[in-house]
């Protein structure tokens, strides 16, 4: 699965771009699927230096995104963050 993935805020306020691929169990891709074409969730208004992701997945025509922020990350997502992480 293709993916890109732009954090930013926090502390310092620089962003961070991560693109790229990586293979993932059928289950895994199908759930992180399912949760980026859910609709958005809320955020916390209250929220201060906590990090803001926009998560984009791509395969051949299909095309997931939506933005999270620390406070309504699901579990899966983080998982599959820190696996991006861990990449480079």
């Amino acid at each position: 699965m293709n993916y890109s993935l732009s954090i930013s805020g926090g502390i310092t306020g620089i962003p961070k771009k991560y693109v790229g691929e990586v293979t993932l169990s059928t289950t895994a891709q199908k759930r992180i699927q399912e949760i980026l074409n859910a609709p958005p969730p809320s955020t916390n208004e209250n929220l201060r230096d906590g990090l803001q992701y926009h998560l984009q997945v791509y395969e051949g025509n299909l095309n997931y995104e939506s933005t999270f922020d620390d406070s309504n990350l699901p579990d899966e997502l983080r998982n599959f963050i820190t696996t991006i992480l861990n990449q480079d």
